[in-house]
C-alpha cells in the first residue's frame, strides 16, 4: 500500500508546473541576477600578487638604521620598496605604478595610498606598525638590561618576541627578534587562506540550497487535499499506520526536490558554468542530506500546526533567517554577522562544506553538514510521528 502512495504523491508532484518553476527555473533566475550584482564585490576577493611602494627618507629618521632590514622583510612578503628623493608622492604613484609611498620623517611616517589599492595600503600599513612596534619592545628591553646591569642584578638579553595576524587572508604574520645590536629583524610567515571564489560560482550553489529548503511547497496540493476531501480517514480504514502515511509524504517530497535541484545544478554548471568541485560525490551528499532535513523539518511544523498556511509561514519565515545568517543573500565570508549566529543555521553549514569544495577541493565542513541534516532528518521526523499520533488519538 505504501508503494502506491509514494508512487501516486511522486507523480502528482511532477505534474505540477509550479513545482518545477520554484526548485528548476527560480534558483537559476535568482542566482543569474546576485551574481551580476555581487560580482565586483566577490572579484576584489582576491589574493593579493607582489606590489611596488616608493618611499623618502631623512638621515635622522627613526628608521633610517634599520631601513635595509625593513626592505629585505618587506620583500619576503612581496612589498618591493624603492627610494625617490624628489617629486610628488601621488604623481609618482600615479606615472610608476607605485600602490603606496611612505614619507619618513625623523620621529613619524606618512602613508599615501591609492584609492584602488586599498587592501596593499592595509598590508604596508601592517608591516610599518609590526616594525615600529618590535622597534619599541627592543628599546625597552635594552633599557630593562642596562637597569639590571648598572643595579648589579645578574640579567640575560632574551629574544623578544610578537606574533601576528594582519586580519587579511593571504596576506602577511610578522615575528620579530630583538638583540642589543641595535637591529631588527623581521621573519616573514604565510598563513593559510581560502582560495577566491567568483559570485557566479557562490551564488550558482547556496541559491540552489535555499530553494530546496523550500520543499513543502511541493506537497501543498496533496496535503491540501488530504484534509479537504477526508483522506487521512481513508488511511486509517485501510489500516496504515502514522509511520507509512508519514513516509508517503516525506519520500516523494525529498525524491521531488532532490530531482529538480539536481537538474538545476546540471544546468548551472553546463550553461552558466557554476563549478561544484571535483568532489562530486560530497557535494551530492552534502546537498541530498540537506534536502531529507527539510523535508522532514517542514513535515514536523505541518504535523504540529495541521494548517498548510500556516506551516509554510513558518517554514519561511525560519528559512529565511537560516539564509540570512548563513550566506544566502549576503556572503558568510563578508558578513559582519557573528559567528555564533551563524552556526546555529544548518545551512551555513551546507553552504559553506558546498562552497570550500567548489574553490578548495575539500571542507572540514562536510561532516559537520552531514552530521547536523541527519540529525534534524531524526529529530523532526520523530516528532512529525508523535505530533500525528497525538492528534490522530485526540
Amino acid at each position: 500500500m505504501i508503494r502506491y502512495l509514494i508512487k501516486n504523491n511522486l507523480k502528482l508532484m511532477f505534474r505540477s508546473p509550479a513545482n518545477l518553476f520554484l526548485y528548476i527555473l527560480c534558483p537559476l533566475v535568482i542566482l543569474s541576477v546576485l551574481s551580476n550584482a555581487f560580482s565586483t564585490l566577490m572579484e576584489s576577493y582576491q589574493k593579493q600578487g607582489p606590489f611596488q611602494v616608493g618611499y623618502r627618507i631623512t638621515e635622522k629618521s627613526f628608521f633610517y638604521a634599520g631601513m635595509e632590514t625593513f626592505k629585505a622583510a618587506a620583500k619576503e612578503a612581496d612589498v618591493t620598496l624603492e627610494e625617490y628623493a624628489d617629486g610628488d608622492p601621488q604623481t609618482l604613484m600615479e606615472n610608476l605604478d607605485l600602490k603606496g609611498f611612505v614619507e619618513f620623517g625623523d620621529d613619524s611616517y606618512v602613508v599615501w595610498t591609492r584609492e584602488d589599492a586599498k587592501v596593499e595600503g592595509m598590508t604596508l600599513e601592517y608591516l610599518l606598525n609590526a616594525y615600529v612596534e618590535e622597534a619599541d619592545r627592543m628599546k625597552l628591553q635594552i633599557v630593562s638590561a642596562m637597569a639590571m646591569g648598572q643595579a648589579g642584578m645578574p640579567g640575560e638579553m632574551t629574544e623578544v618576541r610578537k606574533a601576528g595576524e594582519s586580519g587579511l587572508d593571504g596576506k602577511v604574520a610578522l615575528t620579530g627578534e630583538s638583540s642589543l645590536d641595535g637591529e631588527v629583524a623581521l621573519a616573514v610567515e604565510r598563513p593559510k587562506f581560502m582560495p577566491a571564489i567568483d559570485s557566479t560560482d557562490y551564488y550558482g550553489i547556496v541559491e540552489i540550497v535555499y530553494f530546496g529548503w523550500c520543499a513543502l511547497i511541493c506537497a501543498t496540493g496533496i496535503l491540501g487535499n488530504e484534509k479537504k476531501y477526508g483522506i487521512r480517514k481513508k488511511y486509517q480504514v485501510a489500516g496504515m499506520s502514522q509511520l507509512q502515511v508519514y513516509l508517503g509524504r516525506l519520500l516523494p517530497m525529498f525524491v521531488m526536490v532532490a530531482v529538480c535541484e539536481f537538474i538545476a545544478a546540471l544546468i548551472s554548471q553546463t550553461l552558466l558554468e557554476v563549478h561544484w568541485g571535483e568532489h562530486l560525490v560530497q557535494s551530492a551528499a552534502v546537498m541530498l542530506f540537506m534536502v531529507l532535513a527539510a523535508s522532514a523539518f517542514e513535515l514536523m511544523l505541518y504535523a504540529l500546526t495541521d494548517s498548510m498556511v500556516l506551516s509554510i509561514i513558518l517554514s519561511f519565515a525560519i528559512v529565511w533567517v537560516w539564509g540570512f545568517f548563513g550566506g544566502t543573500f549576503e556572503t558568510y565570508m563578508f558578513s559582519s554577522l557573528p559567528v555564533t549566529l551563524k552556526t546555529i543555521s544548518p545551512i551555513y553549514h551546507g553552504n559553506r562544506a558546498l562552497t570550500e569544495l567548489s574553490c578548495m577541493g575539500h571542507s572540514d565542513y562536510v561532516w559537520r553538514s552531514l552530521l547536523i541534516s541527519g540529525g534534524m532528518t531524526i529529530v523532526c521526523s520523530g516528532l512529525a510521528l508523535v505530533f500525528g499520533a497525538a492528534r490522530k488519538r485526540g
